[in-house]
This record gives structure tokens, C-alpha cells and sequence, in this order.
């Protein structure tokens, strides 16, 4: 009988999918930490990884491992080198998240274009509109966005970027010529020049050796917003401060950094035109519900045979 291992609580309705199964049993660990976590690798047959890295030396502890399930769409943290080795398959939830990060980048947009923050704190200090900062805020309707990486939060990010009244062109290198982009997007053949007119840009692109350090903050229009959902090496940090630093942008909103968690002391969190959150985008009610069941349930058509294209993460040299 295959044995799961979830490396951390997930939402019950992830967990009744295994209830409901006779054939399979299931250890669900709570935030343990990892001697515990390597603990229960030996009996494992797959694991759902929430909030935990898997390396080689995880990989090498479970003999049985055949299949690895990540909560979420992000596997930069996961070793596919030693997953591809030994024929483990790897899975995503690609469908779970989708609007829960387009939503939390439309709210990081907002605070900083009408800067929310400074303008809470100021009356939380009795000063009324004395400490909103320079004036006038930045208004959505008329300007131009970009989205770059245009798979499903990308594109869930377009349709709402234009329900504010948006011009938006999307970039993505590994979009196929002629691929569909939601209805009135344009789409921009190189980033450079992108970069140069947009009034918005908000990441979409999942951590890869091609996309590090692929967005400059100094090469964006000037008095633009940068938003960043993706991950945090996707910018360069030290010049997306120096960006806010010389008023380069009005602002950016960010909710990843390149190292999480953030130091305390960071220089960037001194800057009044940030918007930081702690790399919780896709933390929604309905996007953890679906995310849960969506991982538990890659891993019951994996060995049910039937696993979703989709879903499965090609780990061909060269492919993740």
C-alpha cells in the first residue's frame, strides 16, 4: 500500500481526497522541522511539499520516492537534477493559484499608486494628510501596462490590469508565436523597449537560469510602478534601491525577495515607495482549497496513471 508524506498541514478538503482512498495511508507533519521531516522520507512513496525544500539528501533518504507533489507552481526550492536521476516525477498545481496572485498584485498596484501605507499611518498619527507624502497619486486609467510572463497568473493579471482601464502588452520568450493572449492584449516582441514605455510592469516568470536578474529597475520608464509576484531574483535588488532611492519609479510593490525570509535591516524596506508583503500572494481561502487538492491529487492519478500534462513538470535535462 503507497504511503504519502505531506510536509505540512494542508486544507482538509486536500486531505479528505486521501480519506476517501483505502488503498493509501498518509502522514501529514506540521510545520516539523527537518530531522523530523527526513524521519518519515525512508517510508514514503510520494510527498506533497508545502513550505519545504527537497534536496539531494532528502531525495537519497527515500528509496521508495517515485513522485513529489508541490503545493503551489514554484520548484525552484526542489533539486530536479536528483529527481530526474532517479525517475521521480514532479507535479505543480498550475490551475490553483492563478487568481489569488493576480489579486494580490492588483492590491500591491493600488497601495503604492495611491500610496495606502503612508496614508494609514499618517492618520493613525493624527496628522491627518500631513505624512501622505508628494502628491498627485498615480492614476491606473489611460496608462500602459506590461505583463511579463504570460501564463495563467500573467494572463489572469492582463484581464484585470484592463478592468481598470489599461492598455496591456504582454512579453514571454516561451510563448509560442500565435498563442492566444486574453482578448485586447498586444503583445511585445522584446523586453528592452517594453520596459521603456510601460507605466506598470508586473512578473509573472517562474525562477529559472534564464530569468535571473531579467527585469533592471533602471531600465524601466521613469515614474513607473514595478511589481514583482514571482520570485525575488527575477529583479535586481541593489538596483531596484537604487531605483527608489533617486525616484527612478513612483514605486514597486513586491511580495518576494531573493532571500526569504527578508533580514531585518534590509535596506530596501527603508524606502517609503515599497510595498513589501511576506511571499504570501497565494495564501487566499480558495487558493489554498484548491491547491491542497490539486497536489493530493497529482499524486493519485500519478499512480493511477493518469496524471495530467499539465500538471507534470518536464525534468529532461535542459527542461526545468
Amino acid at each position: 500500500m503507497p504511503h504519502l508524506l505531506i510536509a505540512r498541514t494542508v486544507h482538509e478538503d486536500g486531505l479528505r481526497l486521501l480519506r476517501e482512498r483505502s488503498d493509501w495511508t498518509f502522514t501529514c507533519l506540521d510545520n516539523a522541522p527537518d530531522q523530523e521531516f527526513a524521519e518519515h522520507l525512508p517510508q514514503a512513496d510520494a510527498v506533497v511539499l508545502r513550505y519545504r525544500p527537497l534536496g539531494r539528501a532528502h531525495v537519497e533518504q527515500a528509496p521508495r520516492l517515485r513522485c513529489v507533489s508541490r503545493h503551489g507552481v514554484g520548484y525552484d526550492s526542489v533539486d530536479t537534477a536528483a529527481l530526474r536521476e532517479r525517475g521521480i516525477a514532479l507535479a505543480i498545481t498550475p490551475n490553483a493559484n492563478a487568481s489569488a496572485v493576480a489579486e494580490h498584485a492588483m492590491a500591491l498596484l493600488l497601495a503604492v499608486a495611491r500610496r495606502i501605507p503612508q496614508c494609514h499611518a499618517s492618520v493613525a498619527a493624527g496628522q491627518w494628510a500631513q505624512g501622505i507624502g508628494a502628491q498627485p497619486f498615480f492614476e491606473l486609467e489611460g496608462k500602459q501596462a506590461l505583463v511579463v510572463g504570460a501564463g495563467r497568473i500573467g494572463r489572469a493579471m492582463a484581464t484585470r490590469l484592463q478592468g481598470f482601464g489599461m492598455a496591456v502588452r504582454c512579453f514571454d520568450p516561451l510563448l509560442p508565436a500565435g498563442a492566444p493572449l486574453p482578448a485586447g492584449c498586444e503583445r511585445a516582441e522584446a523586453l528592452a523597449p517594453a520596459l521603456a514605455e510601460a507605466d506598470v510592469v508586473s512578473l509573472h516568470v517562474p525562477a529559472t537560469p534564464a530569468t535571473l536578474g531579467l527585469v533592471d529597475p533602471l531600465a524601466c520608464k521613469r515614474g513607473a510602478i514595478l511589481l514583482n509576484t514571482a520570485r525575488g531574483g527575477v529583479v535586481d535588488m541593489q538596483r531596484l534601491h537604487t531605483a527608489l532611492r533617486t525616484g527612478h519609479l513612483y514605486g514597486a510593490g513586491t511580495d518576494v525577495f531573493d532571500t526569504e525570509p527578508v533580514p531585518a535591516g534590509h535596506p530596501l524596506l527603508a524606502e517609503p515607495a515599497l510595498v513589501a508583503t511576506p511571499h504570501v500572494a497565494s495564501l487566499s481561502d480558495g487558493a489554498l482549497r484548491r491547491m491542497a487538492q490539486e497536489s493530493v491529487q497529482n499524486v493519485l492519478d500519478f499512480f493511477d496513471g493518469r496524471l495530467q500534462t499539465g500538471a507534470a513538470v518536464d525534468l529532461r535535462a535542459g527542461a526545468a
